[in-house]
């Protein structure tokens, strides 16, 4: 009775929230669930009818790319669009809007800055939750339900109303990931075999941290899956999750705190690329196509945000595309395939407390501060790190930045940890094409 009282209430829940908030959530779940069902070709002439549309209304709505003045072929053509990188984000700012919307209504999105760099992007209210629908589809394919108790490794720091009423209504336990020591972890696994939680959301780093310790300790804890987001997940942390948890499913999604979600994981060993959602080029480094099968620098055009129109957007990641010949026989999807997404190890800093912090520990510190460009942290002995920055001249920068960002470290390593700041010129980027965030010199 309660599990049938608990799918009952939810949905009531969702569907008040659906009223006051557009129907953008419940609209996205089912758009999505019938996207499953379509061929590739229905796919296809969808992404191609939505790729048309956006490209036209940025010529028409979007003051960059009139002022560039495209050439004339570029409603038809994608290639005429210049490649958008993380630094014209920062130097256009809202001349990448559409003249259709009002700034001061928008949400800012953040880059999450795992790539070193800042920039931020808009998007609708409505847009956000047509994306928590998008997401929450992918989390249904791993057989979890809305209102499944569920453990989620996140980065706020403060889990602040009305998300902590969210957390209680929809039976999410939430554990910050910014900083988590090993007795919390212990805390963690007795929580989950008491109340019998059988999924698991977030940082791969950040559960892999979890499960090392669950594997140190020998508990017998059993999921039904493991879902990640928001770094790599690496072929040791899924055998890591497999011993631990007694072959949960593993859901590995590929997304950007810009508002693109992009492509998930699911019954292959390859990625679904959401294809009405984004249009994904992978290139080489001249901004040229380069054959499905080889390495390329990822460039994605979002289909469905239409305040600012992210066309051509270089992540900083590497990707290879699956050529269509090596495509599995059976699969649930006919979405196209990508086969592996490049990136790099994310190092951990760890504290003479034994407390371990992933990159967006620091990230979801810097992130409040775009007078901070680029940085690097440096960790060569458990007492401190090094704290490289490079800073924008076109924000004001002063010391009381640098006292802010080290009160904020102080809180999450209890002050057990020595920060010392180098204004530098350059970071060098990872063989990968990305700077590194994290660099431990520990063995």
């Amino acid at each position: 009775m309660s599990k049938i009282f608990n799918s009952v209430f939810v949905n009531y829940l969702t569907s008040v929230g659906d009223y006051f908030f557009g129907n953008h959530f419940m609209n996205s779940i089912k758009e999505w669930n019938r996207y499953d069902l379509l061929s590739e070709q229905e796919l296809e002439d969808i992404q191609q009818k939505r790729l048309k549309k956006m490209l036209q209304h940025a010529i028409e709505t979007v003051p960059y790319y009139q002022k560039i003045k495209l050439p004339d072929t570029a409603g038809n053509s994608l290639t005429d669009f210049p490649v958008l990188t993380k630094e014209m984000l920062r130097f256009e700012k809202e001349n990448l809007v559409s003249n259709r919307y009002n700034t001061a209504t928008l949400k800012k999105n953040f880059s999450s800055g795992s790539s070193g760099i800042q920039s931020y992007s808009y998007t609708t209210k409505g847009f956000s939750y047509y994306n928590q629908g998008l997401q929450n589809h992918w989390y249904l394919w791993s057989g979890f339900k809305i209102g499944d108790g569920v453990v989620q490794f996140g980065i706020s720091p403060n889990r602040a109303f009305p998300k902590n009423i969210k957390d209680v209504l929809f039976n999410v336990h939430y554990v910050n990931s910014f900083s988590i020591s090993e007795p919390e972890m212990i805390e963690l696994a007795e929580l989950i075999r008491k109340k019998n939680i059988k999924y698991i959301i977030g940082y791969p780093s950040a559960i892999n941290e979890f499960t090392k310790v669950v594997l140190k300790h020998g508990f017998s804890l059993s999921l039904n899956a493991i879902i990640t987001l928001g770094d790599k997940l690496f072929a040791h942390f899924k055998k890591n999750f497999e011993l631990a948890f007694s072959n949960p499913k593993i859901i590995d999604t590929y997304g950007c705190a810009e508002g693109l979600l992009m492509a998930c994981s699911n019954d292959t060993a390859y990625y679904n690329i959401m294809s009405p959602n984004v249009f994904i080029e992978i290139v080489d480094d001249a901004n040229k196509p380069v054959p499905d099968g080889e390495l390329g620098h990822v460039l994605v055009t979002s289909l469905t945000n239409f305040a600012q129109p992210m066309i051509r957007y270089k992540l900083g990641d590497l990707a290879i595309k699956l050529p269509k010949e090596k495509y599995p026989e059976k699969r649930l999807f006919n979405y196209p395939l990508l086969e592996k997404i490049v990136g790099r190890e994310t190092d951990v800093v760890i504290t003479p407390n034994q407390k371990k912090l992933i990159v967006h520990s620091f990230t979801g510190i810097v992130e409040y501060y775009p007078e901070i460009k680029q940085y690097k942290i440096i960790q060569e002995v458990p007492e401190s790190i090094i704290f490289e920055y490079i800073t924008d001249s076109n924000f004001d920068f002063s010391e009381k930045t640098l006292q802010e960002i080290k009160s904020k470290i102080d809180v999450l390593t209890d002050n057990s940890i020595s920060v010392e700041f180098k204004a530098v010129d350059y970071i060098a980027s990872t063989p990968s094409g990305k700077p590194q965030i994290i660099e431990s010199k520990i063995k």
